[in-house]
């Protein structure tokens, strides 16, 4: 009996650990793995930073794009500034006078310029419909010049952002999975909303970070590429304000004042395929690019506002920079605090601000500087105040991005260039050549000039200038005088009587040199004689 009972005992144990391995094997051939998050740097190998999922056609992509030939600065234009941002050049400088007319010469100076600028800092200053926002991919060719580059409409992988505020920490580490202008703006609102609930209630503050150029104006298209906007991409009522050109009459100037409150900057890409869909085939990449359009990324948007400051003016003195009347106005360090002549300027002038940005849609509005505090930093009113600081209620629109291209993550820089004729007159008021009379007589004699005041036909009968026995008198008609007569007189006992006929010279071009005598008799004379 104790026999059959160990036995029983041993089959018991066989069969229950053969049940056990059964279930076991069957319990790993049913179960499945994790699922792989989507975003993020949770790919695999061949992923790259952006995958979520193996990516098998990413080394064909990656050649693709890297066997592509093309010379980026020859599709941008860019231009040969020696290293600077602009260059110009003095093409022609021609200079022409006219008159004595009415007394007064006219002077006008007539030059040429060539101005060369790169941009790779690109101002937004219209709608781009979505094309372009942090992490967008594009197209990098001739279409970047008009300020709207063509979209490269492929799948993307995700994409990871960083928005640059105070105290913001990783929640300024934006993972987008499907990237595309409403995601990416989403995500974008999402982190704002977290700064202005957590940092901004901490004593966080990120006032914006101002930049300003400013430029005497002779055309619309030089003016911008001076400060560094390109005017031809603008619409609506900021292209009108600043279409024009300078006049002999008219001269303008503008100073732009660039404010930023943040950027958001994509990850550099860990390869050029990294950046599509595991979806997307070599094949799709090879039909949307090419030599001829490579393709390239937003590498960063920067958001805040622009304002924009015109000045039109008929003052015409050429010693006075205006650019350097618009930093006075605008508060600038460096151009001193109390200028009488910059304030008179100021306050004759028809100033123009243009504002895209801040709480409100693009503005326009007309100031004129004489009903206002006049003087140093009298448009500190409109670059400053609650609109250049971001908040819940001021975030700032974009205003300018920047684009690297694909292959070699290389900045795409853009090339423009112009030519414009700065053109100054100046009226100067004719500068008389002088009567020289040398009295040799017994008799004291004097002379004086009848003329026409400069720019009138408005005659005067000058004062008489006395010339004693055995003096000299050397004397010039006023400047600006015209249709110039001298006339002569000599003392006989106690009258004053007229000594030959008027002299007529119209303008005294050159001096003239009388001398009077008297002879035996006491006849006397009035001789022009050689003045050397």
């Amino acid at each position: 009996m104790k026999t059959i009972v160990k036995k029983l005992n041993v089959w018991t144990l066989f069969i229950w650990a053969m049940t056990l391995c059964i279930a076991v094997s069957c319990s790993k051939d049913s179960g499945t793995d994790p699922p792989v998050e989507n975003g993020g740097e949770n790919g695999g190998e061949n992923g790259g930073e952006n995958g979520g999922e193996e990516n098998n056609n990413l080394e064909d992509i990656n050649s693709s794009v890297s066997s592509l030939t093309y010379n980026s600065d020859e599709l941008l234009n860019v231009q040969d500034t020696g290293g600077a941002a602009a260059e110009r050049t003095l093409n022609s400088d021609n200079t022409a006078n006219t008159g004595p007319t009415l007394g007064q010469l006219f002077e006008c100076r007539t030059m040429d310029y060539s101005l060369e600028s790169n941009y790779d800092d690109v101002a937004i200053l219209r709608p781009t419909n979505g094309v372009v926002y942090p992490g967008a991919l594009v197209i990098g060719n001739a279409g970047m010049l008009d300020g709207a580059p063509d979209p490269l409409a492929l799948d993307r992988a995700p994409v990871t952002l960083r928005l640059d505020l105070p105290g913001i920490g990783t929640q300024g580490n934006i993972v987008v999975d499907n990237p595309t202008n409403s995601s990416v703006q989403s995500g974008i609102d999402d982190a704002l909303e977290w700064w202005n609930a957590n940092a901004y209630q901490d004593g966080y503050v990120n006032a914006s970070n101002s930049s300003y150029q400013a430029s005497e104006s002779y055309s619309s298209k030089q003016f911008s590429m001076d400060v560094g906007l390109n005017l031809e991409w603008a619409t609506g009522s900021l292209a009108s304000q600043f279409d024009y050109e300078s006049t002999t009459i008219k001269h303008y100037a503008g100073v732009v004042f660039k404010q930023v409150f943040y950027t958001v900057t994509m990850d550099t890409p860990s390869s050029p395929g990294s950046v599509f869909d595991p979806s997307v085939t070599q094949a799709q990449v090879d039909a949307a690019i090419g030599s001829d359009a490579p393709p390239a990324y937003v590498s960063s948007v920067s958001y805040g506002r622009i304002i924009m400051v015109r000045m039109e003016t008929t003052n015409t003195d050429t010693s006075i920079e205006l650019d350097a009347v618009l930093e006075y106005a605008g508060g600038v360090s460096g151009v001193g605090t109390v200028n009488s002549t910059y304030d008179e300027i100021l306050k004759t002038s028809s100033v123009t601000v243009v504002t895209i940005g801040g709480n409100a849609e693009a503005a326009s509005e007309a100031i004129n500087l004489a009903d206002i505090d006049s003087g140093f930093g009298s448009l500190n009113s409109v670059i400053t105040g609650e609109n250049a600081v971001y908040s819940r209620d001021n975030p700032g629109v974009p205003i300018a991005y920047t684009i690297r291209y694909l292959k070699d993550n290389s900045l795409a820089k853009m090339g423009y260039t112009t030519d414009y004729r700065v053109e100054s007159c100046q009226t100067f008021k004719y500068d008389h050549a002088s009567v020289d009379v040398d009295n040799n007589s017994i008799f004291d004699v004097r002379y004086r000039f009848v003329y026409k005041t400069a720019g009138t036909n408005n005659t005067v009968i000058g004062g008489y200038y006395t010339v004693n026995n055995g003096q000299r008198s050397v004397k010039s008609p006023p400047d600006g005088a015209h249709d110039v007569e001298v006339e002569f007189q000599f003392q006989d006992a106690f009258i004053w009587r007229q000594l030959g006929s008027p002299r007529s010279y119209g303008y005294l071009s050159s001096q003239k040199c009388f001398e009077v005598t008297n002879n035996l008799l006491l006849q006397i004379t009035l001789a022009p004689i050689s003045c050397n």
